[in-house]
């Protein structure tokens, strides 16, 4: 009878297909370790079990293939390869339709004999064993498809074979290797996994990836560089200065393999890091692949058009722009598009997941989570990490408790993965130490500058004593008020709502939409000098393009007051810009800071500023130093600490609080769910063709329809306090804010109605 691995793919043509996709990524040694990961990760479907499955729909446990093929992989990587492969093949083969678990979870306790203690094992072992009398019965035509790969005599043999003397084998590698506790087998295991799901899943869905990625050269980028910031604002040169000594560096030390760009706040890190990433990836004489990874959404969006600007000069790119650059993250639009190629919607969601693009711009969540995870969707891209150019940008964004744990992967990922790595920030934290900085003599550049300054004012506000003073001192200016959570910006805008001049507002209260209407709109009446007010929360801190001629922030950590500053005078043609902090309490006197950052970092802050009346932009750099330092010092590392044990002991999943599958940059929002939003026609249309989309029978035609409309759905979302859920209905599963009930419950101002006894809000 033929073999199928899907109903339109003979199996051995699967297996042959998954090797060729990512063979040309290994080395000979390495090549053959994938050569038998892919030709054995499917051998489980060689039953009838799994035949009748995939053409009728029976279930059952004997059609599952997981457990049989692992083991198969398992005996033929014995019998071929030497060292702990095995341990890696069968771990990899296991999980390659799901999550990575822990080794110990699915292996002997002992590798001396297999007892009654072993549930697991011995479960699947009565499966296995019916499986292969039903894998005999056909053993003639197996044989045949694997003499064609050159592992039909393995294939007999392992017919003969007794499977616990494979699983002892196997265990006994694993026992070695905890003890050895080394995290090259972190960075190894991983990197064959990923080779294997995401091939499994390109050969599956018939997505044909080109064979280059989509480079352009740094000269002819270089020059469109010019040709776009000719006649623009430069600060005294600064720019083009720095911009030249970053180049310079990079050639100079082309050897090493990390680097920092350590440059003040609008200076234009943008173009220089990413053309220092190029001029790396030339002088290194290869097509390495570039990953720009930044902390927030709204950053990314903004640096991929600063980039894809320069691309679109080029017709290369405009035939096929997928192969040169791609956006990652939730929130961006599914589109990988090459002329050559008609690709579904699914397919060009996978294309963009594994990240088949010489130019990735993605987040920190998607980065870390693919380097410190064991999700399938997040390791299929683990392997696009090997000899990659890594540009982090505002790493300090990453909270401080994790950065022992960063600075540990970072460093495995440049010794064990070929990565190079290009950090660039105007606040440099306490990692990767020991960096070469790009940026010869950085601190001088800090001096040079006096566009801002900060003024703390931390005697102690109520959030109604700061609006009586505020309007009682405006000037003829622009403002900027950020605070800390919600309900005290709201309570601030209302406040000010009365003022002779126009007040915005900006927070993720506000529908993904609006906000980015109202980001555009800020930033052009700021552009024509208009003295307008924005109140607003965290949103602003970082990569919003915004130059107010005042900012006001309440007290938060060091680094997202300077962040902050760097929204005042930000092009340095005004005077100096007053950057003024507050100590605003809530009505039980406690600190509004203290619901979002907790005691430690702000208290530092507070340590290092009080006592002075001014700090000048040029002593900000000192002063963050400075700070890091303290923080590091009293930041609790305990999550760090355990994160690496399990790392080095491939501790994937488990009770252990701190085993690798529960690691996530982005905590766990207790007390908030996600509601759709019917503020306008157009969420009522969106929200009504998701509801036809789910009833399509048929999963791939409905995934592809979804994926069309992703993007416009997710504009309609916000989190809301839990406890308000009466005020939505159920949905086919997702609560939604009818728009019948926005006039009470959403202001097109200030976004969702909250209670006002809320005090814990997400930004």
């Amino acid at each position: 009878m033929p073999f199928y691995s899907h109903p339109d793919k003979h199996l051995i043509d699967h297996l042959k297909e998954v090797y060729e996709i990512n063979k040309g990524l290994f080395n000979d040694a390495d090549r053959e370790v994938y050569r038998v990961l892919s030709f054995c990760h499917d051998f489980g479907k060689y039953t009838t079990y799994f035949q009748r499955h995939l053409f009728n729909k029976e279930i059952s446990e004997l059609s599952h293939h997981g457990f049989i093929s692992a083991v198969f992989g398992g005996y033929v990587s014995l019998k071929l390869l030497k060292g702990v492969y095995p341990l890696y093949i069968y771990i990899a083969i296991l999980h390659h339709h799901g999550n990575l678990d822990s080794p110990s979870e699915h292996l002997p306790k002992n590798f001396k004999e297999i007892n009654e203690g072993d549930i697991w094992v011995l479960d699947k072992l009565n499966i296995f064993k019916k499986q292969m009398e039903d894998i005999k019965k056909n053993k003639e035509e197996i044989y045949k498809d694997y003499e064609r790969v050159g592992l039909g005599q393995l294939f007999n043999d392992f017919l003969e074979e007794n499977v616990e003397d494979i699983l002892k084998e196997i265990r006994k590698i694993h026992f070695k290797l905890e003890r050895e506790q080394n995290e090259i087998h972190y960075a190894n295991l991983p990197y064959f996994d990923s080779a294997l799901i995401s091939a499994d899943k390109l050969s599956a869905s018939n997505t044909v990836v080109s064979d280059k990625l989509g480079v352009i050269e740094y000269e002819k980028l270089d020059n469109e560089r010019q040709n776009r910031i000719q006649g623009k604002q430069d600060i005294n040169g600064i720019r083009s200065t720095i911009f030249k000594s970053i180049i310079d560096g990079i050639e100079k030390n082309k050897d090493k393999s990390i680097f920092t760009i350590t440059a003040p706040t609008g200076t234009g890190k943008t173009y220089s890091g990413f053309f220092a990433a190029l001029k790396l990836r030339e002088l290194l004489g290869d097509k390495r692949r570039i990953i720009y990874s930044l902390p927030f959404t709204s950053i990314i969006d903004q640096n991929y058009d600063v980039l894809e600007e320069l691309f679109l000069k080029f017709d290369e790119y405009k035939k096929a722009k997928g192969r040169y650059l791609i956006k990652h993250h939730s929130m961006a639009d599914v589109e990988y598009l090459d002329e050559n190629r008609d690709y579904s919607k699914t397919q060009e969601e996978l294309l963009i997941e594994t990240w088949e693009s010489g130019v990735v711009v993605t987040t920190f969540v998607q980065l870390l989570e693919t380097l410190v995870g064991n999700r399938n969707r997040m390791l299929k891209k683990f392997i696009s990490l090997r000899g990659s150019i890594l540009l982090l940008d505002e790493v300090q964004a990453i909270d401080v408790k994790y950065y022992p744990l960063i600075d540990f992967i970072f460093n495995m990922a440049v010794k064990h993965l070929d990565v190079k790595i290009i950090m660039m920030t105007a606040t440099k934290p306490a990692i990767l130490e020991g960096a070469c900085e790009l940026l010869e003599g950085c601190e001088k550049y800090f001096s040079l500058f006096n566009r801002t300054k900060l003024i703390p004012r931390l005697e102690g506000i109520s959030v109604g004593e700061f609006i009586e003073e505020f309007k009682e001192n405006i000037k003829d200016k622009s403002y900027l008020i950020v605070c800390n959570t919600i309900n005290q910006s709201i309570e601030i805008f209302n406040g000010l709502k009365g003022l002779d001049r126009d007040v915005y507002y900006l927070s993720t209260n506000l529908v993904p939409k609006h906000r980015r209407d109202r980001i555009i709109e800020v930033s052009e009446r700021l552009k024509k000098g208009d003295n307008i007010i924005l109140v607003s929360t965290q949103v602003v801190e970082a990569g919003v393009d915004f130059d107010f001629d005042v900012v006001i922030r309440d007290l938060a950590p060091l680094d997202c007051i300077i962040q902050c500053a760097g929204r005042c005078n930000r092009n340095g043609k005004k005077e100096v810009g007053e950057v003024y902090v507050y100590k605003m309490l809530d009505e039980k006197g406690e600190l509004f800071s203290k619901h979002v950052y907790g005691n430690t970092s702000v208290n530092i802050t507070k340590e290092l500023i009080e006592n002075r009346e001014v700090i000048y932009e040029k002593d900000y750099y000192n002063l963050i130093n400075e700070y890091f330092r303290e923080v590091v010092k009293n930041k609790q590392k305990d999550a760090s600490k355990g994160y690496i044990e399990s790392i080095k002991r491939l501790n994937f999943t488990g009770e252990d609080k701190y085993v690798v599958g529960k690691f996530s940059l982005i905590e766990n929002n207790l007390g908030y769910i996600d509601v759709f939003v019917e503020v306008d026609d157009e969420a009522v249309e969106i929200l009504n063709r998701y509801f036809e989309i789910l009833s399509i029978k048929n999963y791939e035609k409905r995934r592809e329809e979804y994926l069309k409309i992703k993007n416009e759905l997710n504009k309609y979302f916000i989190s809301v306090p839990s406890k308000m859920f009466k005020r939505f209905e159920d949905r086919y599963g997702i609560l939604v804010l009818p728009k019948m009930a926005i006039q009470d419950n959403y202001d097109m101002n200030t976004g969702f109605i909250r209670k006002k006894d809320e005090t814990f809000m997400i930004f």
